[in-house]
């Protein structure tokens, strides 16, 4: 279980801070409330946490009565929603109540003639609802005014056909509707609804007692009014927007909560990832089943860089795509993030953390289209650059099998004894290359490198980089006298995917250091 107490350094805290009091200051956002999310060690849900600006403005000032934005402040998260649509989509799937690659008209009869697709066609199913990819066109912003519809309503929807843009199954689409579709399917499975069904299955069980869907479900003296954009730059651009009652289109984008409870939810979904999962919340959602949620399953096309002097871009920033509910990124700096933004007529979210360390950053803010994104990343990349321990992922264990043979590569490498390599060398070895060859190959890598076979005799197998549960590294750094482009020795170890595997390479090569 976490025990680490953190404590972040001031400077972090200094600079996150002026980050989302100057997007206040500037107008970007009428207000938001901020926390840092505790990792896979931390014993806290919140490292930190903060706030800007104030409940309700009116004509650019604080409306009587409102009051500055805290900790306990309540804010639509939008369509971070969706994560936990996708979530009981996938315990319903656990239990045997559905399939993902089930036709959504299986559940939701009147949803068999919706789709524009041609005979060849797949049949819409659930899978492709969860991953943005059944074609359906973007609904960004007219779905953001549809939350209050009625199943009746939403029938007559499907009635009258939805558009495509993409045949199924082809490419990424972002597509509220397809989230409503889903959250159909969990009312017609259970006999319920789904707001209750999330309730039930989420929110009570991980004590996240200031979210919910409505005003009745939320304590409103927290909640924080959400306001539209006008076409001013200062204060009184901000003007304010009625609630919306909630409906079908709930279930992509109808929850309120606060950044304590989503902290909460966001350790549940990131323990996924986490080095002692085994025992953790398995009966609300298996620890498969969160991991599959944090895959990529279709990818998300990118913007190519700006093009450089040669006339040619350098490539993409990042790899990104959705999996169930959330989106997937991998960035050069940052590694593997996950997340979901949230925009909805009078607020702006974002929930992001990093996968290897499960540090994340959640953002509320309670003006439309707010800059939540720019701002959680901004302050995630602060974090790395002034805590880079807190980014340090759990180290990768070699199998007990992987550490036994390096044993004998290292007595191999130390003794060229024929016996230990005829118990240890998968039937591949000598074919791709002879022990001969290798033992020269050694040789030479010794002498690019300056060092001697003493050097290699004095290595242990605890010495070795972890790469995977089958795979270890070596680095002898050579004796150039401090050189900076003297060669180091590199010893590889792959083991072959047996249970009772051998080796099946051990490469010896001289490396200059990058």
């Amino acid at each position: 279980m976490p025990t680490r107490t953190t404590a972040l350094p001031q400077s972090a805290l200094t600079e996150i801070t002026a980050l989302f009091d100057d997007a206040v200051a500037q107008h970007r956002t009428s207000g938001v409330t901020w926390a840092i999310v505790g990792g896979h060690g931390d014993a806290q849900a919140v490292l930190a946490h903060g706030a800007a600006g104030h409940h309700e403005l009116l004509d650019g000032s604080p409306a009587p009565g409102s009051s500055p934005l805290d900790r306990a402040t309540v804010s639509r998260i939008a369509s971070m929603t969706k994560s936990f649509t996708a979530a009981t989509i996938l315990a319903l799937r656990d239990e045997g109540a559905v399939r993902l690659d089930d036709p959504v008209a299986q559940y939701v009869p009147e949803a068999a003639d919706a789709f524009e697709v041609a005979s060849d066609d797949p049949r819409i199913t659930l899978r492709h609802l969860l991953t943005m990819g059944a074609g359906l066109v973007t609904d960004n912003p007219w779905g953001d005014r549809q939350e209050a519809m009625t199943p009746e309503q939403f029938a007559d929807t499907l009635a009258g056909g939805l558009g495509h843009v993409h045949r199924p199954d082809t490419g990424f689409e972002y597509s509220n509707t397809g989230f409503a579709l889903l959250g159909r399917v969990i009312d017609e499975v259970t006999g319920s609804d789904y707001a209750g069904e999330i309730r039930r299955r989420f929110l009570d069980p991980l004590g996240l007692e200031a979210t919910g869907w409505s005003a009745e479900e939320i304590d409103t003296a927290h909640l924080a009014t959400g306001h539209r954009l006008g076409d001013r730059a200062d204060a009184t651009r901000f003007e304010p927007v009625p609630l919306d009652a909630p409906g079908v289109y709930g279930a992509m984008a109808g929850l309120f909560s606060t950044v304590d409870d989503v902290a909460t939810w966001m350790r549940f979904l990131a323990a996924a990832d986490a080095p002692d999962t085994a025992d953790r919340d398995q009966e609300l959602l298996s620890t498969a089943s969160r991991r599959e949620m944090q895959q990529l399953k279709r990818h998300h096309p990118l913007r190519a860089l700006p093009a450089g002097e040669d006339g040619h871009s350098p490539g993409f920033d990042r790899i990104r795509g959705y999996g169930f509910g959330l989106v997937v990124e991998q960035f050069p700096d940052l590694g593997d993030v996950i997340s979901h933004s949230g925009g909805y007529p009078g607020y702006g979210s974002f929930m992001v953390w990093s996968r290897a360390s499960g540090v994340g950053i959640v953002a509320l803010a309670n003006s439309k289209y707010a800059p939540a994104v720019p701002l959680s990343m901004q302050a995630l990349r602060i974090l790395q650059r002034e805590s880079p321990a807190l980014f340090t992922p759990a180290p990768t264990t070699a199998a007990p099998r992987t550490l036994e043979a390096a044993d004998g590569a290292l007595t191999w490498l130390r003794t060229a004894d024929d016996a230990v390599a005829d118990a240890w060398f998968a039937d591949n070895m000598d074919l791709d290359t002879s022990r001969t060859e290798r033992r020269r190959r050694l040789e030479t890598a010794l002498v690019a490198t300056g060092l001697t076979k003493e050097s290699v005799a004095a290595l242990r197998v605890e010495d070795a980089t972890v790469l995977s549960r089958a795979q270890l590294r070596w680095v002898l750094p050579g004796s150039g006298k401090g050189e900076a482009s003297t060669p180091s020795l590199r010893i590889d170890l792959l083991m072959d995917p047996r249970r009772e595997a051998l080796i099946q390479s051990l490469d010896t090569t001289a490396v200059v250091p990058r």
